[in-house]
């Protein structure tokens, strides 16, 4: 059940459009120079695409530790906004993890379950292929040793360093403290043909024209200075208030994520990416152009994922490429205002697993989070972001307290970092 009122969400839009319209000289002659950037990129894309090149930017885990990173593939990660980083958990362990996981998944019949309670989840009701074959399971114990990898610390702590987070005395989040989020499983079988994700934006849908600190962030879109805005520019990033609504993400991710638990790639009904990190900038402004109707953001609903789609984004989705082939321990991650999806078919021989972890900085806005999913945790029920399936309350070999390390204490604040 919706607990929003669309009327007045509706008003909002239009009031917004028109103020937003407002800071630009010209708003068509911004969504033009805009889009020129925009074509410029997409065309690069397609240009490497066609000769086979490498796109989305990929080191190995090592090279974090060593820090071993040049300047200008740092620009590149922030120009494409992902990155695959390799080898950041032991294959055999992650190996270990897809087996424990698909007895947690079988010795508790959670196909059962689900079919009682699938219809609560109603985020991805309105996106082109349906539902996907998402696992409302948070707290098995892969999961758990996953999240509180001191490995996979590193990795976020790292991710969180590439963003501006210090602007005088206002420190955004602190990069190097590590709060969790807990989220879900995807398993997809081989030949699966109905699972997959049109593309879309997370962290908000509507909220991104009307919410007051969005506007501040895209403010250089708005007011035609597009080419100072900067993607990984974190002011204002932890105030965004999101519409109430289950399965709506609360926190701030630097970068969503998720950690292969199959090899998959390319027609394995894996993840795509559109790699432009400032492609947020078109989909923002294209909503203000004069064919769009007032109350419309170009078929953005509340209390859904931002649409993406060939009506008014057919120049991104030129740039809408799979991911390359990953390995059991490797680690996708991609900037909040990146364009995913999930393949339509998977046409592999072998499940397509992940479980999803983003990176999650300390804030007030997170901790808020962190608080409130602690009390889930402990009961076993689904976190507060997500809808109240609750599978797992009484379900064998779930992971308790003591299951957590002093770090996974620490980030799932059940213990002072």
């Amino acid at each position: 059940m919706e607990i929003f009122n669309i009327k007045e969400i509706e008003k909002k839009i239009v009031d917004s459009k028109k103020q937003l319209s407002s800071l630009s000289k010209n708003c068509k002659e911004n969504f033009i120079n805009i889009k020129n950037s925009i074509t410029l990129e997409v065309e690069e894309i397609e240009k490497l695409n066609e000769q086979k090149k490498s796109i989305i930017p990929e080191l190995d885990y090592k090279n974090i530790i060593s820090n071993n990173i040049k300047a200008d593939f740092i620009d590149l990660i922030k120009k494409r906004g992902c990155v695959v980083i390799r080898n950041v958990f032991d294959k055999k362990r992650v190996n270990h993890w897809n087996t424990e996981l698909t007895k947690y998944i079988e010795q508790n019949n959670y196909y059962e379950d689900q079919k009682d309670k699938a219809d609560l989840d109603k985020y991805f009701s309105d996106l082109k292929s349906g539902k996907p074959q998402i696992f409302g399971l948070y707290w098995s114990k892969p999961q758990i040793k996953a999240r509180q990898s001191e490995n996979l610390a590193k990795v976020k702590s790292w991710l969180n360093n590439l963003w501006k987070f210090n602007f005088g005395e206002k420190k955004v989040f602190n990069p190097n403290k590590d709060l969790v989020y807990a989220d879900r499983l995807r398993r997809r079988e081989p030949g699966d043909l109905t699972l997959g994700l049109s593309p879309h934006c997370d962290a908000g849908s509507v909220e991104r024209w009307i919410d007051v600190s969005y506007q501040k962030i895209y403010k250089p879109i708005f007011s035609d200075n597009f080419e100072n805005y900067d993607p990984f520019n974190a002011n204002y990033r932890t105030e965004v208030k999101e519409i109430p609504s289950p399965a709506v993400s609360h926190v701030f991710r630097t970068f969503q994520g998720w950690t292969a638990l199959t090899e998959q790639g390319p027609n394995d009904g894996t993840l795509k990416l559109i790699p432009i990190s400032r492609s947020i900038g078109y989909v923002l402004i294209r909503a203000l152009q004069e064919d769009v109707p007032p109350a419309s953001l170009c078929g953005s609903m509340p209390a859904r994922a931002l649409s993406i789609n060939s009506d008014y984004h057919a120049l991104l989705l030129r740039a809408l490429i799979s991911i390359p082939t990953v390995y059991p321990g490797d680690t996708v991650w991609w900037h909040p205002d990146v364009v995913h999806a999930v393949e339509d078919q998977h046409n592999g021989t072998n499940y397509s697993n992940v479980i999803y972890i983003g990176a999650v900085p300390y804030c007030e806005k997170n901790l808020d989070n962190a608080k409130k999913q602690a009390v889930k945790f402990l009961k076993g029920e689904s976190p507060p972001d997500f809808a109240p399936e609750n599978y797992e309350v009484n379900y064998k070999g779930r992971a308790r307290i003591d299951d957590l390390t002093k770090l996974g204490k620490k980030q799932m604040v059940l213990i002072p970092w």
